[in-house]
């Protein structure tokens, strides 16, 4: 369900939001177990793990946190020195919450759904940005060659349909925190605001919420669906023409 680890995890650590305090997800503190000599504390945030970002991720009013667990019986396992000890513990309703387990199990099974959701479109953004800058590369370094033209047009259309999917996904004129004023939020965002509504009270969640998350899901499954055709038809292409025009792999800077 979740893993804590004595060495950085980078991952979890990693917070690139830029936004304020207020703005931040809600990841629960620190992920790094303490390892030093003597007696060492740590206090899980009962939460799974959380949807996963990218570099300069900013949202408003949304959270990458992932679901607390529903009540009930849980085992905790520590690994050291090549021993391992496991220990039961049991989380506990608040009682003064109305909702039942039914309940509470709908609302972590939506909130767990639109986490995987939230991370494919993340995951997406840094696949299609990875491949935009290599085609950018291949462009630059088929520059003062007879190719250039016709790598740097390929790199151009590529790109565009690239950026076309990122701009549905993200709101890329975001640079910090309070610019989301000004640009309207992409389906990223809408989809981590849902999950802050969703999460937001010990309930199960209402018809609109299941709504809401149907119609961002489709729309990103779109989005998706078109970068993947892009990915399997366009870059090929792309490489394709690279290879035949013998673009260098290593450019030798002039004297």
């Amino acid at each position: 369900m979740r893993s804590f680890s004595s060495k950085d995890d980078k991952k979890e650590e990693k917070d690139d939001d830029g936004g304020d305090d207020d703005e931040r997800p809600r990841g629960g503190g620190a992920t790094t177990l303490p390892a030093k000599a003597g007696l060492n504390s740590f206090s899980w945030d009962l939460r799974y793990p959380e949807a996963s970002k990218f570099k300069g991720l900013i949202l408003w009013a949304g959270q990458t946190a992932g679901p607390r667990v529903v009540p009930g019986r849980y085992e905790a396992r520590l690994t050291a020195a090549g021993q391992t000890l496991t220990q039961p513990f049991e989380v506990r309703k608040d009682p003064r919450v109305s909702a039942n387990d039914a309940d509470l199990a709908k609302q972590q099974e939506l909130l767990l759904k639109i986490r995987d959701e939230l991370t494919a479109a993340h995951d997406a953004i840094g696949r299609l940005r990875a491949v935009r800058d290599q085609a950018k590369t291949a462009a630059e370094r088929a520059k003062g060659s007879p190719a250039e033209k016709a790598v740097q047009e390929a790199a151009d259309a590529l790109g565009k349909k690239l950026t076309a999917v990122e701009e549905a996904l993200y709101q890329t004129k975001n640079r910090s925190s309070q610019d989301p004023l000004n640009f309207p939020i992409r389906l990223n965002n809408k989809l981590a605001a849902l999950a802050g509504a969703v999460g937001s009270a010990d309930a199960a969640p209402t018809e609109q919420s299941y709504a809401v998350f149907d119609e961002l899901k489709a729309k990103i499954d779109a989005e998706l669906k078109t970068l993947e055709r892009v990915l399997a038809e366009d870059v090929p292409a792309f490489n394709k023409l690279v290879r035949e025009r013998e673009i260098p792999a290593v450019l030798v800077p002039k004297p």
